[in-house]
C-alpha cells in the first residue's frame, strides 16, 4: 500500500502541470457554456432592445419559438409593437408558450396603433367572441381601417360580415378587392354578393374597385 501511495505522488508531481491546465481548460469551458446558454442579456439601451427583437424575429421566424420568446419578451415589455405583435401570435397559438387568448389580445392591441396586422388580430379576436375586452363598435372600426390600408384577411372578413348583415354592395367591393387571396368561401360569397346586385350596380362598383388605393 506503501508503494502504490509513493508511486502515485510521483506521478501526480510529475504531471501536475497537466493536471492544472487540464481543470483550467475544464472551468473556462463551462464559463463560456454557461453564459452562452444562459439566454439573453437584459437589455439596458435602445440598442439592446433592437438587437433583442431582432434576434427574436429571426428565431420566431426559424420556428425556435420558445428561444424567440425569451429575446422578445423584453422589446415587448419596452414598447415596440412588432415585439407585442409577435408575442401576440404566440399567446395566440400557442407557439412556444401555453395559449392564452387574454394575453394575446393584450399585446395585439398594444401594437394596434402601428401595425396593421395587430389590428387586424385584435378586431378579429372581437368578431370571433375570443375576448370581450372590445366592443364590437370598436372593432368594426379597426376591421375597416385595415381593409382600407389593403390588409387583404380584413377585405376578406369585411366582405364576409357585410353579406351577412345583407349590405351586397360592400359585400362585393371587398370582397372583390380581397379576391387575389380569398379562400374558396370568399369566392362563393363573391358570386352570392354579385348575384344580388344589378348590372349597374355591379359596373359602378367596378370603377370603385379599380381605382382603389391603398391607404398609407
Amino acid at each position: 500500500m506503501g508503494n502504490r501511495l509513493y508511486y502515485a505522488k510521483v506521478f501526480f508531481l510529475q504531471y501536475k502541470s497537466y493536471f492544472v491546465l487540464g481543470v483550467f481548460i475544464f472551468l473556462f469551458g463551462f464559463f463560456v457554456a454557461a453564459s452562452v446558454f444562459r439566454g439573453p442579456k437584459v437589455p439596458k439601451t435602445e440598442q439592446d432592445y433592437s438587437d433583442a427583437l431582432d434576434t427574436g424575429t429571426h428565431l420566431f421566424e426559424m420556428k425556435r419559438y420558445e428561444e424567440a420568446f425569451e429575446y422578445l419578451i423584453y422589446p415587448g415589455e419596452h414598447g415596440y409593437p412588432k415585439a407585442r405583435f409577435l408575442l401576440g401570435e404566440m399567446y395566440y397559438n400557442g407557439f412556444g408558450v401555453e395559449k392564452d387568448l387574454k394575453r394575446a389580445f393584450d399585446n395585439y392591441r398594444m401594437a394596434a396603433d402601428t401595425l396593421i396586422e395587430a389590428k387586424y388580430m385584435a378586431a378579429s379576436m372581437a368578431f370571433r367572441g375570443e375576448t370581450k375586452e372590445m366592443p364590437k363598435g370598436i372593432a368594426t372600426t379597426y376591421l375597416t381601417e385595415a381593409a382600407y390600408h389593403g390588409y387583404k384577411r380584413a377585405q376578406n372578413d369585411l366582405g364576409i360580415y357585410s353579406l351577412m348583415s345583407g349590405d351586397y354592395e360592400q359585400a362585393y367591393f371587398w370582397l372583390s378587392l380581397a379576391a387575389g387571396g380569398a379562400s374558396e368561401r370568399a369566392q362563393k360569397a363573391l358570386e352570392t354578393a354579385a348575384e344580388k346586385l344589378t348590372d349597374y350596380q355591379r359596373s359602378l362598383l367596378d370603377v370603385e374597385i379599380k381605382g382603389f388605393v391603398a391607404r398609407k
